[in-house]
């Protein structure tokens, strides 16, 4: 499949609906998954497991459930992945995987056959690494690393604190360890070697810690290896078959923090090893510079797409902004996770509004600033992403009554206001502040791009806010779809027109005034958004 032919939108899917109730059929495959995709022109990318213990018909790795039986008393024996919400997952999934088996091939048999039924570019996803908290006596856990505990990025005997990174990341696979790379490299391989499918994904943000912290630029090699060797495979692969396979991987959100933790990605471009790059795991995504790696692909076949994750960004107006931006630095498009149990109809939708510039631009949209996780996690889950990503410029402290600079924030615009302005498009739009403890003696002194905003025409509430976000535990139903969730806090919103507010970069100054509180009791801005809305075009 050419460049210019794959589509501009990846939808994914953690094969959710092996949670359900058993016995799931192919039935259910096409009406609950393939379906929703339908008349989208998008791809869908099907994840095949985790943790080495496979939800698929694998000849190479562990089917879940077919090692071991379903115990008694799982409930005792604590899964991050079997846990959270799912009632007797463990057990479901693995009657699903094998009845699915037995009735129609297995799970990713008919998502293929289903997918190319429908015209839909379909790819197996291929976890690279996990490092969700399992109790090593679960089933889930896996027989893998059962079986080699000498090939964990913790050593036998090994032991960390609690809370940091290496206690977090010390029961993952140490890809410096050759039988980790071969076994990896036999699952990601018998995906399209064995199953006629579009391409695969290998998905280096689930989860970003491959390597003893302290070992993870300089064993940038042994990756490299791995996946030059998928590369002849698949080459070797699409040349049997008389059409392009496509290799496609997730990395994380700059080039800085792929390189710090072990993925050369600016080499496995330059060496064309990988068709599609996707950019990060969607948890800063107004700060992830999507365009340093539209700049390393330049020259090169490669499509780079932008992720956005449901359960950081769910609000439409935030997934309008970020494509725009995307696609305006050169993206081919946008990669969704998490999304996977929204309706069909927002599926199609969505599809329509984020792939063309022309109808992007002329739509409402949200662009903001988050704050960033700690740089320590408390479980394997957050301290993998917390090793890959960069700190953001949110939260920032405000001491009362600073006399110099306060904090200057920037946040990037893609829309061309002066053009929307001059064509009588450009609706109201709004700049808003949150903060966690702002009180009502205070003030601030707030400046967007060099100009003073008014103070007394400023809209305050102390009573928090309402946000969009993912309907809890909506990956066990189907359609889920966001819900209204009430933050705590403080907000201050201001009507600001364009100009000042611009396109490209936009400064935003904000300074905490306050008399009475004393320069110690700081206030954190931890918020920033820019609202724009657009009319329809005068005739």
């Amino acid at each position: 499949m050419a460049r210019q032919d794959f589509p501009r939108i990846i939808f994914t899917d953690d094969a959710w609906i092996l949670n359900s109730d058993p016995p799931v059929t192919q039935a259910d495959l096409r009406d609950k998954v393939v379906a929703g995709y339908a008349g989208t022109g998008g791809a869908l990318w099907w994840s095949t497991g985790d943790h080495e213990i496979y939800h698929f018909e694998t000849r190479v790795g562990e089917i879940f459930g077919a090692e071991q039986p379903c115990l008694e008393g799982l409930d005792d024996l604590y899964s991050f992945v079997h846990s959270a919400g799912a009632d007797d997952a463990y057990p479901k999934i693995a009657a699903n995987v094998r009845s699915l088996i037995e009735e129609c091939g297995g799970p990713l048999t008919t998502l293929l056959r289903l997918c190319r039924e429908r015209g839909i570019p379909f790819f197996p996803r291929v976890r690279m690494n996990s490092h969700y908290v399992i109790d090593p006596r679960h089933p889930g856990y896996g027989n893998y690393r059962r079986r080699h505990p000498d090939r964990l990025i913790a050593r036998p005997g090994e032991r960390f604190a609690e809370g940091t990174i290496e206690h977090g990341i010390g029961t993952g696979l140490d890809y410096a360890h050759p039988g980790n790379r071969a076994f990896v490299t036999r699952i990601i391989c018998e995906c399209f070697e064995r199953f006629d499918v579009d391409g695969v994904e290998l998905d280096f943000m689930r989860h970003p810690a491959f390597f003893r912290i302290e070992e993870g630029y300089a064993n940038r090699h042994y990756m490299t290896g791995l996946v030059r060797e998928v590369r002849a495979r698949m080459q070797a692969a699409s040349a049997d078959r008389g059409r392009r396979l496509l290799l496609g991987v997730r990395v994380p959100p700059t080039i800085a923090d792929c390189n710090r933790v072990g993925l050369d990605v600016v080499r496995w471009l330059e060496e064309g090893l990988v068709d599609i790059v996707v950019v990060g795991g969607g948890f800063i995504s107004f700060e992830t510079p999507v365009d340093e790696f539209v700049a390393a692909a330049a020259g090169t076949e490669a499509m780079v797409y932008g992720c956005i994750e449901a359960t950081r960004d769910s609000d439409d107006r935030k997934l309008r902004a970020l494509a725009l931006r995307w696609l305006e630095d050169g993206a081919h498009g946008v990669y969704l996770y998490n999304f996977f149990t929204r309706s069909p109809e927002w599926n199609r939708r969505i599809a329509s509004e984020l792939t063309g510039l022309e109808k992007l631009r002329r739509l409402d949209k949200r662009y903001e600033l988050e704050t960033t996780g700690s740089a320590y996690g408390s479980s394997g889950h957050s301290s993998a992403f917390a090793l890959a990503q960069s700190q953001t410029q949110l939260p920032v402290r405000l001491q009362p009554n600073y006399d110099g600079e306060g904090p200057v924030l920037r946040l990037a615009i893609a829309d061309d206001l002066d053009a929307a302005r001059e064509a009588g498009e450009l609706g109201p739009c709004r700049l808003t502040l949150r903060f966690d403890a702002l009180e009502e003696s205070d003030s601030l002194s707030v400046r967007v791009n060099g100009r003073d905003l008014d103070w007394s025409g400023a809209e305050v509430s102390y009573d928090g806010w309402e946000e969009l976000t993912a309907a809890s535990l909506f990956w066990l139903s189907y359609p889920a779809e966001p819900v209204e969730r009430h933050m705590e806090g403080s907000s201050v919103s201001y009507a600001v027109a364009a100009p000042p507010l611009r396109q490209g970069e936009n400064e935003i100054e904000v300074r905490l005034l306050s008399e009475t509180r004393a320069p110690e009791r700081h206030v954190s801005l931890t918020g920033v958004e820019i609202d724009l809305t657009f009319r329809r075009r005068k005739r």
